[in-house]
């Protein structure tokens, strides 16, 4: 299953990071630390960050850390973990608090 998300979600009217309850505001951070890593690069392999996996196979947590790239052709941020296959493509990212570039 990959996530597709769109960071707006995560936002306030106002731009800013929205009051959000505590599950929601962990998978914030951690899908924001993925469009900060992927936007302070322009080249599109995709990158090994320091990005703990977050998803916890067999109850274990996966050792992986997320490979990142940023779409230029799409302006989408794909990413990956190639431990345990967890994936997705971010949107919405442009002008947000965790947008690098």
């Amino acid at each position: 299953m990959a996530w597709i998300i769109n960071m707006q979600h995560y936002l306030t009217k106002e731009g800013a990071i929205g009051p959000l309850n505590r599950p929601t505001r962990r998978l914030a951070d951690f899908f924001g630390a993925i469009v900060t890593f992927a936007t302070s690069f322009e080249e599109e392999p995709f990158l090994n960050s320091n990005i703990k996996c977050r998803r916890r196979p067999g109850r274990k947590p996966c050792r992986g850390k997320i490979q990142a790239l940023l779409d230029l052709d799409t302006d989408n941020i794909v990413w990956q973990c190639p431990v345990c296959g967890d994936n997705g493509v971010i949107s919405g990212w442009q002008e947000t608090p965790w947008d690098a570039s």
